[in-house]
């Protein structure tokens, strides 16, 4: 075991007591982390409604934009819903040039930092253009206490072309198993953060950190129901790892005076 393994079974040991001494309410605050670059319109039109409407009421959203140039800020503000807070980054984050391994990383950097604003007793995740089940976050809290799981997660119904719909979602929490907004865990666990460089091994920064998580010995529990979906953007005909393998297929064909296109957080 490395060092870094010992120090993370270490910290989960102290989170579980600390969870045991003070346990939470019964109905917890959930705090759900939402990173986002320039996708305003689809944040506010279809991302956002799907929390508002959710069945579970006592929830905060936490925005952070990488560094957004949009009118992502008068978007959120416009709902006037004191749960939904929005920080954007002064500047954005620094992820690698390829786009394969772009995309594997990207949004790392106001993850974290929404990680560290977030005050819920239980965290979870939302890409800025994705949809969560009305029932999203009382299955999986519900879920949560019927398995004593520390880390729980649902099925996720992912549109990957304008034919095809994968659903996602099994155990063990192994790269392409897991659909990241489809994630709720205790908020003790926010000590493990998005590494910036899970690309050199190969794999997204979220399957990186469900790995770290399971291999420290948190308590996994997989819900078989669709909690989330992932619709196609508009205009996208490819989505997904597929989407990044062709855009970094197009990079190395294109002219080397060709100005490199921007990925979305």
């Amino acid at each position: 075991m490395g060092e870094a393994d010992r120090f993370a079974r270490a910290r989960l040991a102290l989170g579980r007591l600390r969870w045991r001494l003070s346990p939470p309410p019964a109905e917890p605050l959930v705090s759900i982390v939402i990173p986002t670059w320039n996708r305003g319109p689809l944040l506010a039109e279809r991302t956002l409604p799907s929390v508002l409407r959710q069945s579970y009421s006592n929830w905060e959203v936490v925005i952070v934009g990488d560094a957004c140039t949009d009118d992502t800020a008068d978007r959120v503000a416009a709902f006037g819903d004191s749960r939904l807070r929005f920080e954007n980054l002064s500047r954005r984050g620094t992820y690698p040039d390829d786009p394969l391994r772009r995309w594997m990383v990207a949004g790392s950097t106001p993850a974290n930092r929404a990680l560290e604003l977030a005050r819920g007793d239980w965290l979870g995740y939302l890409d800025d253009d994705d949809v969560l089940d009305e029932n999203h976050i009382a299955m999986l809290l519900a879920f949560a206490r019927t398995t004593d799981a520390e880390f729980v997660f649902g099925a996720g119904d992912f549109q990957r072309s304008p034919t095809e719909w994968l659903r996602i979602g099994k155990l063990p929490p192994d790269p392409g198993n897991v659909m990241h907004s489809s994630v709720l865990y205790r908020s003790y666990l926010r000590f493990l953060r998005y590494d910036l460089e899970a690309w050199k091994e190969s794999v997204g920064a979220d399957a990186h950190l469900w790995g770290r998580m399971y291999r420290a010995g948190v308590r996994f529990a997989f819900l078989d129901r669709v909690v989330c979906r992932a619709p196609l953007r508009p205009g996208e005909t490819l989505a997904g790892q597929r989407a990044a393998e062709r855009r970094a297929a197009e990079a190395r064909t294109a002219p080397e005076d060709a100005a490199p296109s921007e990925a979305g957080a």
